[in-house]
Formats: C-alpha cells, sequence, structure tokens
C-alpha cells in the first residue's frame, strides 16, 4: 500500500537514474558502484589503504607470467614481490620465439583479462564471497610453489589475508565494495602499466629492463612497438568487458532466471519507498 504523502516525491537517485539506465540497457546498480570504486581508487592511489591492492595487481601480473610460461612447457624458478609495488618472475627456457611473444605478453595482456573477469563476477552477488576466496586460495597456491623469498611471502600474507578476512567475516556491502575495487584497480594498473612503459621505452635514455625490453632482445622488434601493440590489444580487451558488464544481466531482465518474483521490489524502488516516507 503506497504512503499517500510520499505521492509526487522523487528520490535523489533511485527511480529517476534507474529509469533513464533501464531505458538505455544499462546495470544501474553495477555503474553506481563501480563508480564510487572509481572515486575511492582516485583519492586514496597512493595511501597504505590501497597498499594491499597493488600488491594484488602485481601477483596476477607475475602470476599471468608464470601461468604462460607452464602452458609453454617451460619452467618457473620463482616469484618474487617488492614493497614499491614492483615483482619479477624467474623463468626458464623460452627457447623460440613464439615462446617469447606469449610469455613476455602475458604480464599485462593476462592481467588486463583477469580484471575484465573481476568485473563480470562483481555483478553477481552470488559469486562475490567465492570471489575473494578463489583470490586467497590462489594466492596461498602461488606461494607455496613459486615464493621463496620472507619479504614475498609477508606481501602474500598480507593481500591474501585481507581477502580471505573479507570473505569470512565481510558483510556483504565490504564484500561488493572490495571486489569492485579490486577489479577496477587491476583493469586501471594494467593500462597504466602499458602507458608508463610506452612512455619509457619512447626515450633514447632508458637504459632499463621491462618485459617490452625483454621481447625486443628475443624478437629484434623495438620495444616501443610491442609496448604499443599491448596497449592496443589491452585497451581493446577492457573495452569489450566494459561493454558487456554495464549490461545487466540475466537476473536483472524481465524473466530472467533470478528475476524480482510478482510483486518483489528493487532496490531502487526500497529507496524510493524509504524517501517517500521521511
Amino acid at each position: 500500500m503506497q504512503n499517500e504523502r510520499g505521492q509526487g516525491k522523487r528520490s535523489f537517485f533511485g527511480n529517476p537514474l534507474s529509469r533513464f539506465a533501464s531505458a538505455r540497457g544499462l546495470d544501474t546498480e553495477f555503474i553506481i558502484g563501480m563508480a564510487l570504486a572509481l572515486l575511492a581508487v582516485f583519492f586514496l592511489w597512493w595511501t597504505p589503504l590501497l597498499f594491499p591492492f597493488r600488491i594484488f595487481t602485481t601477483s596476477v601480473h607475475e602470476g599471468s607470467h608464470a601461468v604462460s610460461a607452464l602452458l609453454t612447457g617451460n619452467g618457473v624458478r620463482g616469484i618474487e614481490l617488492y614493497w614499491n609495488g614492483g615483482g619479477v618472475t624467474f623463468i626458464t627456457g623460452v627457447n623460440t620465439t613464439f615462446e617469447a611473444i606469449i610469455v613476455y605478453s602475458a604480464g599485462y595482456l593476462g592481467s588486463t583479462i583477469f580484471g575484465g573477469f573481476l568485473l563480470l563476477l562483481a555483478k553477481n552477488s552470488a559469486t562475490r564471497r567465492r570471489t575473494l576466496w578463489g583470490i586467497t586460495i590462489g594466492l596461498a597456491i602461488i606461494s607455496l610453489l613459486y615464493i621463496r623469498d620472507l619479504q614475498s611471502i609477508l606481501l602474500v600474507v598480507i593481500v591474501g589475508g585481507l581477502a580471505g578476512l573479507v570473505a569470512w567475516r565481510g558483510p556483504n556491502l565490504l564484500v561488493q565494495f572490495t571486489i569492485y575495487v579490486l577489479a577496477l584497480l587491476n583493469c586501471l594498473y594494467s593500462l597504466m602499466d602499458i602507458f608508463w612503459l610506452v612512455t619509457a621505452n619512447a626515450n633514447p635514455f632508458h637504459g632499463g629492463f621491462n618485459d617490452a625490453v625483454g621481447l625486443e632482445r628475443a624478437t629484434g622488434i623495438p620495444a616501443i612497438v610491442w609496448s604499443l601493440v599491448w596497449g592496443l590489444v589491452g585497451g581493446f580487451i577492457m573495452f569489450q568487458f566494459v561493454r558487456r558488464a554495464i549490461r545487466p544481466g540475466k537476473d536483472k531482465l524481465p524473466g530472467g532466471s533470478g528475476s524480482p518474483a510478482r510483486g518483489e521490489k528493487s532496490a531502487f524502488d526500497r529507496y524510493d519507498d524509504y524517501l517517500s516516507k521521511k
């Protein structure tokens, strides 16, 4: 039964925004959640609060190198993580040009793909907590197999421990926000790393080693070319994931398997009812 006092009132962003997004086939709640996560990342980028998230993106980058090496029949001696957010994967083998392209490219492109899948997993409330448990278990497996130095072990314990703690005891809102920030930061970090890679390799006085330089030595193709290729491919991959993520899932489409039962109100409708009674 509708409250007569609330008739004619409009919420701050509930139904109007929901109708606006629905008319364009967009997932309103997901877009709002990612916008809030983006604000958190922007204002807390260099603060200790985001330090575990940045180490997580490095772990995904190095883990992608390790997985690609194993898939191409090569070996992994170990993985090291550093307090400044850097990392390195020690790989044995890589005897062909094709193997070098796969292994060196996997770091940036693999982490971009992983971040894209996190975006999709963040949409589904049923998978968020399990995703955090999966991250915790995955980091534990990587540590047991490939991490030997105390510094890297400590960093993994910090990241995996926080993910596991949120998955175990965190309220649903914290779980949702954590997944959003993990997904967003992983995507942004991989693309920003590619940008800095292009900048560094475009500098004729740059003498450091990075993935693009390693691939230049293996193929003879300049590092700046590989950096640009990774940037274009990574941007295209991210665009495809984002384009899919902002669309409503089956559980939010009329008649979908998880659509609300007849008479059940959406989160925005409940928010409107709350405001109408104030």
